[in-house]
């Protein structure tokens, strides 16, 4: 959007002109109206040029206002592509106004960030943009356009009006209107001398508002450009428009522009995400099976198994309204030394079909170090698969009713604000575990699953309330992995269906050719 500050010194300086135009011609025979008009030129040129003294023009929030937001299904290296665009958004103060209208510009800079973005992704390559397929450029074009187009006609008054050689003109804004001022004063001096006290004051203060809502206007358009064309050379560096704009559109959503651009539009979306599935981890003896106990209400059998191993059990349960259905995966224990390579093998196979993860430790133990390196194998995971985004991770601290002292146990604690004894060993395990696990868990929770109902507390009072917080980062991690299992089942049946259509075509031509020949031959 064009800012207030912009449209209230344009009002200032239009308002005269306008009523100068619309009285004009009567003003000229009347005595009086001519000369109060000119004062009122003078007056708003004036509170113009204070109101500009006064309300200075923020660079920095101009460029937070049209800033590149992240949606909830950027990667990592999203994000790390989104700081490149955010580079060519703070540079806007040194391109000219010759630059900022001239198309040719521009398009120089999209080759440049195409080219910029594309090393990100592809840094081994010797040109990364030949990796890029011709519908994926289409469709970001398309995408691009459309989402200025809405923004011009929305948020630019006149935009319908506008015409490239208009929007060149703004280039010599100040010099047009400085001949049409001088003109206009030349006239008025003629009439009465004492006009020319006005004209300087006019030519004091109306040059310098003319040129700063000149650099604002050309400024709010390129940023908004670099905004729009940088969020789709990302999503098509990704990988995410392979499968063409409208298939993008229908899986994230007719994206509103709007500073919540991470907003996904469910009603619209084609692909339905799988139930959010979160995998269990922990050692032996971590409390995985007691905690899923208390989170589906009550001792559960398996209701079934992964395809390829009988180690790891899923349970499945309703929370949130409307309901959530949830599915665990409740992966193998594995020892303080560590996860044998079965068990890895294991446990990166239901984290690589999780949306979030909650690794589960006994708070009365301080071993970590096998916690740290399985932590670590769920990196690794991610790291080879780049165009998905990796889950969000829940340390869960167990048996929090043996911390010290043991014989005390009467929840509810306070443990962000510990008094007492219990809630502050249960604070200082918090800390603990963030001091050696921070860096690869979200948040760390602790609760007691103990199957004892007086004893249990902080599944429902703090692990729910975390689930829900972090739900709207699995719905992202969900949507992303459907997307992109959609866009590999279908890439065979759509080069089938392509090669059909294909044949037909050839099939048709070839016969219209020989019918052709036949009936020439005939003749």
């Amino acid at each position: 959007m064009i800012s207030s500050r912009s449209i209230i010194l344009t009002i200032l300086i239009s308002l005269p002109i306008a009523i100068f135009a619309a009285v004009g011609g009567y003003a000229i025979w009347e005595n009086g109206t001519l000369n109060w008009i000119w004062w009122l030129m003078t007056g708003c040129g004036l509170a113009a040029w204070g109101l500009s003294k006064l309300w200075k023009p923020s660079p920095a929030s101009a460029r937070k206002q049209h800033q590149l937001s992240e949606p909830m299904h950027w990667t990592p290296r999203d994000r790390d592509a989104a700081e490149i665009v955010r580079g060519y958004q703070q540079a806007v103060e040194s391109h000219t106004a010759d630059e900022l209208t001239d198309p040719h510009f521009y398009l120089r800079q999209v080759q440049s960030l195409a080219l910029d973005l594309a090393r990100l992704y592809h840094p081994k390559a010797v040109d990364p943009l030949e990796r890029l397929t011709v519908p994926e450029v289409l469709a970001a074009i398309r995408l691009a356009g459309d989402d200025m187009e809405r923004w011009m006609l929305e948020s630019v008054p006149g935009s319908r009006m506008l015409t490239i050689r208009h929007w060149q003109m703004l280039q010599s804004a100040p010099e047009w209107m400085t001949k049409l001022s001088e003109a206009t004063w030349a006239a008025s001096v003629l009439l009465n001398p004492a006009n020319i006290v006005r004209y300087l004051a006019s030519k004091w203060t109306w040059d310098p508002v003319t040129e700063q809502l000149q650099a604002e206007v050309l400024a709010v358009v390129y940023l908004r450009f670099i905004r729009q064309v940088g969020y789709y050379l990302i999503e098509m560096n990704s990988g995410r428009l392979r499968g063409g704009a409208d298939a993008y559109r229908a899986a994230f959503g007719a994206r509103e522009e709007t500073a919540r651009l991470q907003e996904v539009d469910r009603n619209s979306a084609s692909v339905d995400p799988p139930p959010i599935t979160i995998s269990l981890v922990g050692q032996v003896s971590s409390g995985k099976s007691s905690l899923i106990n208390r989170l589906t209400g009550e001792a559960q059998a398996a209701v079934d198994v992964l395809p390829e191993t009988r180690q790891i059990e899923r349970f499945q349960y309703t929370m949130g309204e409307p309901p959530v259905t949830i599915t665990l995966l409740d992966t193998p224990g594995y020892g303080e030394s560590g996860a044998s390579k079965q068990q890895i093998e294991q446990i990166q196979q239901a984290l690589e079909i999780s949306d979030a993860a909650l690794m589960v430790m006994d708070a009365h133990s301080p071993a970590r170090e096998a916690d740290r390196l399985t932590l670590e194998q769920l990196k690794k995971v991610y790291a080879t698969q780049l165009h998905l985004k990796p889950p969000p991770v829940v340390g869960v601290l167990t048996h929090v009713d043996l911390l010290s002292p043991p014989l005390e146990w009467s929840p509810p604690y306070d443990w962000r604000n510990p008094e007492g004894p219990k809630a502050q060993s249960l604070h200082d395990a918090v800390e603990y575990t963030f001091e050696i696990l921070g860096d690869s868990l979200n948040l760390v929770v602790p609760v007691c699953s103990d199957s004892r109902d007086e004893r249990t507390w902080g599944v429902v009072e703090e692990l729910l309330p975390v689930l829900a917080t972090v739900m709207q980062d699995a719905n992202a991690v969900s949507l992303l992995r459907a997307y992109e299992s959609q866009l590999d089942r279908d890439r065979w049946s759509l080069l089938l269906k392509q090669v059909a259509s294909s044949g037909k075509h050839l099939v048709r031509a070839w016969i219209d050719e020989r019918l052709a020949q036949s009936s020439s031959a005939t003749k």
